[in-house]
C-alpha cells in the first residue's frame, strides 16, 4: 500500500513539475498536451522566468503541541511569516552538453515584515553548485558566505544511491503521460479562455490553452490506481535512475504490481478509500499556454489538505511560469564556478559527519 501511495503522489507531482510542453493547432486538448510532451522533450535548450506563492498554510495540531504554550505565539508568527512567502525564479536550461541554471529570490513575511534572499543554482551532469545567501542578521563564516559551494553528484549517487540529475526531466515526462493516458478527456481536459487564466499577462500571446484539473477526487484517484499506476509501476521496473530518485525496491515494485492485478478482490477500492481518508484535494488547476507548438506559459493552482486529524496540514500555492528563447543558443548568467566550497567543509565546519 505504501508503493501505491508513493505511485499516485507521484504523478500528481509529475503533473505539476513537468512542463507540459506545445501542441499543433486545432487539436483536441488531450491530444495537444501529448503532442506537447514530445516537443518540450526534443528543445536544445530554453529560458524561463515565474513565481511561486504559498497562498495557505497549516502545520498539523501535533506540530503546535510540540512547540509548547510558551513557544505558540512563536509558531503563530512563523506560520503568518511564512504564508504569503513569494519565491520569484529565472534560469536557463540546455540539452547538450546538459546544463541549467536557477535562481530563487525569496521574499518571505509581508508588510513592514520581510526577509529576502537569493539563492542561484548552477547543475551540470556531474556537479552542483548552490551559493550561500547573504541575509542581513544571519551571520555566517567569511569563508562560505555570498560563495558557491560545490556537490559532487557522481560522488554523492556513490555514497547514498542519490538519483542521477540528468533524469528528472525525462521521469516528470514519462510519469505525466502515463498520467495523461489514464485520464478521461471530457472530464478532466479543457480549453480555458486566456481571461480566465490569471497568471498569463495580458501581452503574452498563445495560439492554444490547456488545463487539466481533478474535481471529482474519487473518480481520478480510481482511475489512476486502475489504468496510470500499473504504467507507472512498469516505468519504474524498467529504469533503476527512476527506482532510486523515488527510493524503491524493485521488490517493493513487485508487490505493489500484485495488489493491482487483484484489483477483482476490492483492493483498488480499498486504496482509493484510504487515500480519501488521508488527501482531500480542494483544487487542482494546470493550464498550459502554446506558441508554435511549444509550451510557453504554466500556470498551477494547488490546495490539498490533510483529512487526519493528527495531520491535518493544509497547503496552497499558486505558480506561474513563462518560457522564452526555446531552440536559440542560450547565454548563461554564471560562469562555473573556480573557487566553489566542496560541501565536505561545510560538513566538517557543522561537525557532521562525510556523506550524510
Amino acid at each position: 500500500m505504501k508503493v501505491l501511495k508513493r505511485g499516485a503522489a507521484a504523478l500528481l507531482v509529475a503533473s505539476l513539475a513537468a512542463a507540459l510542453a506545445g501542441c499543433s493547432s486545432g487539436a483536441s486538448p488531450k491530444e495537444a498536451m501529448m503532442d506537447a510532451m514530445a516537443n518540450n522533450q526534443k528543445a536544445t535548450g530554453m529560458t524561463y522566468k515565474g513565481s511561486m506563492t504559498f497562498t495557505d498554510l497549516v502545520l498539523p495540531p501535533a506540530a503546535a503541541d510540540a512547540a509548547g504554550a510558551a513557544n505558540s505565539a512563536m509558531t503563530s508568527t512563523m506560520l503568518a511569516f511564512l504564508k504569503g512567502t513569494v519565491i520569484n525564479v529565472h534560469g536557463s536550461v540546455q540539452k547538450s552538453p546538459m546544463r541549467a541554471e536557477l535562481t530563487m529570490d525569496v521574499t518571505l513575511g509581508s508588510g513592514d515584515v520581510k526577509l529576502n534572499a537569493s539563492i542561484p543554482m548552477i547543475i551540470t551532469e556531474d556537479k552542483t553548485w548552490i551559493k550561500v545567501p547573504q541575509i542581513p542578521g544571519l551571520p555566517l563564516p567569511e569563508t562560505i558566505a555570498g560563495k558557491f559551494v560545490e556537490i559532487d553528484m557522481k560522488k554523492l549517487e556513490q555514497e547514498q544511491g542519490a538519483a542521477d540529475v540528468a533524469a528528472s526531466p525525462q521521469v516528470g515526462q514519462d510519469l505525466l503521460k502515463a498520467l495523461v493516458d489514464s485520464l478521461d478527456e471530457k472530464t478532466y481536459f479543457s480549453e480555458p479562455e486566456a481571461a480566465d487564466v490569471k497568471g498569463l499577462a495580458s501581452d503574452h500571446k498563445v495560439d492554444q490553452l490547456v488545463r487539466f484539473s481533478i474535481n471529482d477526487v474519487e473518480a481520478a484517484w480510481t482511475a489512476i490506481m486502475e489504468k496510470a499506476a500499473p504504467q507507472i509501476i512498469d516505468i519504474l521496473l524498467k529504469n533503476e535512475a527512476y527506482m532510486k530518485m523515488f527510493k524503491l525496491s524493485k521488490a517493493d515494485l513487485e508487490v505493489a504490481k500484485k495488489e493491482l492485478e487483484g484489483k477483482e478482490d476490492g483492493k483498488v477500492k480499498a486504496a482509493v478509500e484510504e487515500m480519501k481518508k488521508t488527501i482531500k484535494i480542494n483544487q487542482l488547476d494546470v493550464t498550459g499556454g502554446i506558441t508554435d507548438d511549444y509550451l510557453t506559459y504554466e500556470g498551477v493552482d494547488l490546495n490539498v489538505e490533510s483529512t487526519d486529524s493528527a495531520q491535518g496540514m493544509k497547503l496552497g500555492i499558486h505558480f506561474d511560469l513563462s518560457l522564452d528563447d526555446i531552440n536559440k543558443e542560450i547565454k548563461f548568467e554564471y560562469e562555473l564556478p573556480k573557487d566553489a566550497v566542496p560541501v565536505e567543509k561545510i560538513q566538517e565546519m557543522l561537525g557532521l559527519p562525510s556523506g550524510s
